[in-house]
């Protein structure tokens, strides 16, 4: 049975249309390989390491004093405050507080009358007992004379007694007239008896008298002190802390009147801190010299160190530093920041606080890589004025020659690759 024509022209028409798209389909396929295999070739891409720009410092063994900062507060250890040595009213306030003074100026006054007027009264006194005790002396020699006459006179009694006594054994004299010598004799023993009284009562007089004499010579003597410190004199250099009066004003005994310090009398007083005392205690037992360092104005002061509290605390004891004469303009509560100079390490060496990680870590530059080494923090220390870390290697090592990274970075680690750029190689 034959196939209709109809279908064939139908089957025709239907491969043609397939054929064409995957025709096209084809083409695009050889030329997509095409294309592919004719493409240049890149080579692959190597990943590489930073390396890190850093600038070292070698290290240096040397011997160096750790320097502790310290804050401290100026103070006198001879504050001295004057008080009215009488009552009275102030004469004359000759400087105003904070002035400087010289020694043998003056520095308040109070007033002439109420300081003569006591000192006149006093040295009367003394002039009087003086003349009591002189006319005691004169009595008693006046005594003495009266004594050693009624002795006399007695004597005399008592002769003519024994001759009435007689004469009337004989009938030469009556009854009467012994009875009379009698009397007499009785009398004249009394009075010898009060001559001999006034004599020693003389002592006791004279006792008094002296007593009463020293007692006024004293009040004098004290009279003469307040008349001086009525007249407040500086004894050296120095400063009014505070002047209490104005001029006018009526004081009583001991009222307050000035306040005024030394200039070799100012020390700096500060805490020093519980870690550092063994070395501080170690300095002192050894004899050697501490000091501190104050900066001012690009110039270094040195403060000696002149001794320690009496006691301590947990947080560490008082230390009194001298304050040289060149620093006179110091006032006693001045806030002061100074460094202690502590004593000599051995085999220490300097570097910038960049180099510290941590408190106890540095790295070092070894084959173009950083390296991690432990160290002792020793503290700080000053080279020609700028501040390092004080470091020293760890026991049974040596850093001697190691060239230490300076260049603080943040992802340092053992390991990382740098590049030193500066010449300290």
């Amino acid at each position: 049975m034959g196939i209709p024509f109809m279908s064939v022209a139908k089957l025709v028409a239907f491969v043609k249309n397939a054929a064409i798209p995957l025709l096209i389909l084809v083409l695009a396929v050889t030329v997509f390989m095409y294309f592919k295999s004719t493409k240049p070739t890149q080579p692959p891409v190597e990943v590489k390491q930073k390396v890190w720009p850093v600038k070292v410092e070698t290290v240096q063994l040397q011997s160096l004093s750790p320097v502790q900062t310290l804050f401290g507060t100026i103070q006198s250890n001879a504050m001295v405050s004057a008080a009215a040595p009488v009552t009275g009213q102030v004469g004359k306030v000759w400087l105003n507080e904070g002035e400087e003074f010289s020694a043998g100026q003056a520095l308040v006054s109070l007033a002439d009358s109420d300081l003569q007027l006591p000192y006149q009264i006093a040295k009367a006194d003394v002039e009087d007992m003086q003349a009591q005790l002189a006319i005691e002396k004169l009595a008693y020699q006046a005594n003495q004379q009266k004594l050693l006459n009624e002795q006399k006179v007695l004597e005399l009694k008592k002769t003519d007694a024994e001759r009435n006594r007689q004469l009337f054994k004989k009938n030469l004299a009556s009854q009467s007239a012994v009875d009379q010598s009698k009397e007499a004799l009785v009398r004249q023993e009394y009075a010898v008896v009060g001559a001999e009284l006034s004599v020693q009562q003389h002592q006791v007089t004279a006792q008094q008298l002296v007593a009463r004499l020293a007692k006024a010579q004293a009040n004098y003597e004290q009279a003469k002190i307040n008349l001086s410190r009525g007249h407040l004199v500086a004894p050296y250099a120095g400063r009014l802390a505070q002047v209490k009066v104005s001029q006018g004003d009526r004081v009583s005994v001991g009222s307050p009147l000035v306040q005024f310090y030394a200039f070799d009398s100012l020390e700096l007083k500060a805490r020093l801190p519980i870690d550092v005392m063994p070395s501080v205690y170690q300095s002192l037992q050894s004899g050697q010299t501490l000091k501190a360092l104050y900066r001012l104005n690009e110039q270094i002061f040195e403060l000696p160190f002149s001794r320690l509290a009496g006691e301590s605390s947990t947080s560490g004891v008082d230390a009194f530093f001298k304050v040289p004469t060149e620093l006179k303009f110091a006032r006693p509560g001045d806030l002061w920041q100074v460094s202690l100079v502590l004593p000599v390490q051995q085999s220490v060496f300097a570097m910038p606080y960049s180099a510290i990680y941590g408190t106890e870590n540095l790295y070092v530059v070894k084959e173009g890589v950083m390296q991690i080494e432990r160290v002792k923090n020793l503290g700080e220390t000053r080279i020609d004025g700028v501040s390092y870390a004080l470091l020293k290697a760890e026991e049974g090592k040596t850093l001697e020659g190691a060239q230490v990274v300076v260049t603080h970075l943040p992802n340092a680690i053992s390991g990382l690759k740098v590049s030193v750029v500066n010449g300290d190689e």
